[in-house]
C-alpha cells in the first residue's frame, strides 16, 4: 500500500480561546460542542456510523469528528492524524461547522490511520447521511429538499437524501424523504478517471506482495491499474469465481507500484481490489451489473471501499463499448462478516477522442452506532 500525507500548513498548539466559557458536557448530536476551562483539554463531539448498510455492526465503520467554526484553524493536522490513529478505523472524517448556517455546505478532511486522503467514498456517504439524515440539514420532503455539498481535497461533492417514491406527499404528489438515524444518501463524486498504461506484469524481476496461488497471481499480473482521481489508485483484479475471491489472503509484503504508474499519477493511495462479476447489466435486470469484491492489503481488509467501487464501475462502463448510463451494485465485506452494499451509477459520454466518464454517483445507507466526546 502506498500512501502520501497531503501537505498542510502547521497550526499553533491548541488552547481554548479566552472568550469561550465552559459548557455542560453533552453527547447528543444536537447539543453544542464542549469547551473546557484552560486547565483542561478541549473536548470535541464524535459520532461513529456503519456505512453502506442499514444494520448496525455491519458495513464499514466511520468516525466523524465535529469541529466548530471558532476552532477551525486551531486543531492542527497532526492532532487530527493522532485522533484518526486512535480510532484505528479505515477512515476518520473531520466535519467543519458551516461558515454560514443557511447554506448546506461543509468542509471535510479525511484521514486514514497514517495519512490524509483527497477523497474516499465511505466517509462521504457516512457524512452525507449524518448531516442530511441525522441533523436534518437541508431536509424535508419534495424533490427540492434534502440536499447539500461537501468540500473535499479532491473537489466539491453534491449530496442528497434518497426519496421513498412509494410514499407520496399529499400536496405535491412527490416522493417523501424523512431525516432519520439510518438514511440512504447519494453523492456525485469528483472524478478524473485515468487508466494507467502499464500493469505490474511489466515489472522486471521478482515482485513481492502478490498471491501465492498461481491463478490469482496471474490475474494480479494482468490487472489494469485505474485512478478515480489523482491520488486514489487501484489494481483491479478480476477473478473467475467466488471460490477464488474467498481464497485471496493477506500477504506479509506490500506490492511496489513504483515504475508502473504513469507520470503525474505516482503519489497518493494505491491498493489491490479483487472482484467477481456476478451478473452483467441487461434488459432483464434493469441494466444493473452485480459485483462481489474485496480489498486486502498487508495487514488489513476493508469492509467497503467507495472510491475503489467507483474506479471499478468506471472501468467496466468504459469497456462496455457504448455510451450511456450504467448502474452497478457492489457487495463487499462478506468474507469478514461486515457485508456492505455500494451503489454506483456511471455516465459515459462520447468525445472526439473517444468515450469518457462524464459523471459518477455513489449511494448507500449509513446508521449511527455510537456518540461521545474526545479530548484533544
Amino acid at each position: 500500500m502506498t500512501q502520501t500525507l497531503l501537505n498542510s500548513n502547521a497550526s499553533p498548539s491548541i488552547s481554548p480561546p479566552p472568550t469561550l466559557t465552559p459548557s455542560t458536557s453533552y453527547t447528543s448530536h444536537n447539543k453544542p460542542p464542549i469547551l473546557r476551562t484552560p486547565s483542561h483539554p478541549l473536548t470535541l463531539p464524535f459520532t461513529t456510523l456503519d456505512v453502506f448498510t442499514s444494520t448496525a455492526y455491519t458495513g464499514n465503520p466511520l468516525a466523524l469528528i465535529r469541529i466548530p467554526s471558532p476552532l477551525r484553524h486551531l486543531i492542527t493536522q497532526a492532532q487530527k492524524q493522532n485522533i484518526a490513529a486512535e480510532f484505528n478505523l479505515s477512515e476518520t472524517i473531520f466535519l467543519h461547522e458551516q461558515l454560514n448556517p443557511s447554506i448546506p455546505e461543509w468542509d471535510v478532511e479525511i484521514f486514514t490511520t497514517d495519512a490524509e486522503l483527497p477523497f474516499a467514498g465511505h466517509p462521504v456517504i457516512g457524512t452525507a447521511a449524518y448531516v442530511l439524515g441525522v441533523l436534518g440539514a437541508g431536509g424535508g420532503k419534495g424533490h427540492g429538499r434534502g440536499k447539500g455539498r461537501l468540500l473535499t481535497r479532491a473537489g466539491g461533492v453534491d449530496i442528497a437524501l434518497a426519496y421513498d417514491d412509494e410514499r407520496r406527499d399529499e400536496e405535491d404528489g412527490q416522493g417523501v424523504i424523512e431525516p432519520n438515524m439510518s438514511s440512504r444518501v447519494s453523492a456525485d463524486i469528483p472524478h478524473n478517471v485515468h487508466i494507467h498504461s502499464h500493469t505490474i506484469g511489466d515489472l522486471e524481476g521478482p515482485i513481492p506482495g502478490l498471491s501465492h496461488l498461481p491463478a490469482i497471481r496471474k490475474a494480479e499480473l494482468q490487472a489494469p491499474i485505474v485512478s478515480i482521481v489523482q491520488g486514489m489508485t487501484f489494481l483491479l483484479v478480476r477473478l473467475e469465481s467466488l471460490e477464488m475471491l474467498g481464497a485471496v489472503q493477506l500477504v506479509s509484503e506490500d506490492v511496489s507500484f513504483h515504475g508502473v504508474l504513469d507520470e503525474g499519477w505516482r503519489t497518493g493511495f494505491v491498493a489491490k481490489y479483487y472482484f467477481v462479476v456476478l451478473e452483467e447489466g441487461g434488459w432483464t435486470n434493469g441494466g444493473l451489473t452485480r459485483v462481489r469484491s474485496r480489498m486486502l492489503e498487508v495487514a488489513m481488509e476493508d469492509p467497503a471501499t467507495g472510491s475503489a467501487a467507483s474506479a471499478l464501475s468506471c472501468y467496466l462502463a468504459l469497456n462496455r463499448g457504448e455510451s450511456g448510463r450504467r448502474r452497478f451494485e457492489v457487495t463487499q465485506g462478506v468474507e469478514m462478516g461486515r457485508k456492505s452494499i455500494i451503489g454506483v451509477e456511471v455516465l459515459v459520454g462520447e468525445r472526439s477522442e473517444g468515450r469518457e466518464v462524464e459523471g459518477v454517483k455513489i449511494s448507500g445507507n449509513a446508521v449511527v452506532v455510537m456518540e461521545g466526546n474526545l479530548r484533544v
